[in-house]
């Protein structure tokens, strides 16, 4: 048989959770706070450990030093060998040289301190004459006298034409005298579009004895059965 609380009983239970429930209550509220600040804390610091470890590190690069050169070695001021000059000897006679590439008769006898004349005439060349590079010329010695055409025949015909090597200083003027031409023969016979246009090397066709000299000696006559020759001035040589 079940005993039956009594009305005082059940008035006294309540009476205590009236009595202590507030404090029940508000202690279990002070321990969820503080379990609930622990658990923030614990989080927290959980989040500084898991991330802590897991950063990934920054490396700093290693320096390798690269073999330092060893010093070149350096002669003393005294040490330093001075070059000497090679004196280029002055040739004293013609001698023989070969055409590079880029050289000129100008050029050339710039380099050897000669007249480029005379190179021409050495090796019987004109002004329409083309150097190639491998050919050899024949190149005076510094003051040698410039070669004189070779003169004429005695026994030249008149009229005969020749070929002249223009030099330095030469005119139609001049040239007519020598020869005992005229200057408009000379143009003619040239095509000449202006008198004052010629230069040394040049080759001019001259006529020979075509006029009577007015002083001077006679030319030398013309010996009858003598073949006709064209002669063309060349260096001596």
């Amino acid at each position: 048989m079940t005993r039956q609380p009594s009305f005082q009983n059940y008035k006294q239970s309540r009476q205590r959770r009236q009595r202590f429930g507030p404090l029940i209550f508000g202690g279990a509220a002070v321990i969820l706070v503080a379990v609930g600040i622990l658990l923030i804390f614990l989080s927290i610091r959980g989040v500084e450990l898991s991330i802590g470890p897991t950063l990934t590190p920054t490396i700093t690069p290693t320096f390798t030093p690269s073999p330092t050169p060893l010093p070149t070695e350096t002669l003393a001021p005294s040490e330093t060998p001075i070059p000497s000059e090679t004196p280029v000897p002055t040739p004293s006679e013609p001698f023989q040289y070969q055409v590079q590439p880029g050289d000129s008769l100008i050029s050339i006898a710039e380099q050897f301190n000669v007249d480029y004349v005379s190179i021409m005439l050495m090796n019987g060349l004109t002004n329409d004459s083309v150097l190639f590079a491998g050919d050899t010329l024949t190149i005076p010695n510094p003051g040698m006298e410039r070669p004189t055409p070779t003169p004429l025949p005695p026994n030249l015909p008149r009229g005969s034409v020749i070929d002249y090597f223009v030099l330095p200083g030469d005119t139609l003027q001049l040239i007519a005298e020598r020869f005992l031409t005229t200057i408009d023969d000379i143009v003619e016979e040239n095509e000449l579009e202006d008198v004052n246009a010629i230069f040394p090397g040049q080759i001019l066709k001259v006529r020979y004895f075509i006029v009577t000299p007015t002083f001077g000696p006679s030319p030398t006559p013309t010996i009858e059965g003598t073949p006709t020759p064209t002669p063309t001035v060349t260096p001596q040589g």
